[in-house]
């Protein structure tokens, strides 16, 4: 399968709001807040992955696009952005809820599919 049947079938994403947990527990610890992500998140993440869109070279790649506006991406950008996305929850947990609430992932989906459909 090319990369281009890979990303037709990545799932749909939808803008959504991401509720939080953390907090003081029953014992008196507070834990950090943390994001929980819907099935529906997971499994596009898990779909990204598993479907190797990942782009490996992603920091160095975000250098040269870091200025384009979503209209002017390509296919392999828009997967850069992506992969950014999703690795910056690594670091930073919250990314992916931002990206979601703005409506920045739901946008990149759309311009993904929009890129690969005459191909």
């Amino acid at each position: 399968m090319d990369i281009n049947e890979r990303c037709r079938l990545l799932p749909d994403l939808r803008t959504e709001k991401t509720e939080w947990g953390g907090g003081k527990n029953e014992d008196s610890v507070i834990t950090l807040g943390y994001p929980k992500y819907s099935e529906q998140v997971r499994a596009w993440i898990d779909a990204f992955h598993s479907l190797e869109l990942s782009d490996k070279n992603y920091i160095e790649n975000l250098e040269g696009i870091k200025n384009k506006q979503i209209n002017e991406l390509t296919r392999d950008e828009t997967l850069t952005r992506l992969t950014a996305i999703i690795r910056a929850e690594r670091f930073c947990e919250g990314s992916i809820a931002d990206a979601l609430k703005s409506g920045l992932l739901e946008e990149l989906c759309e311009h993904l599919k929009a890129t690969v459909k005459d191909k």
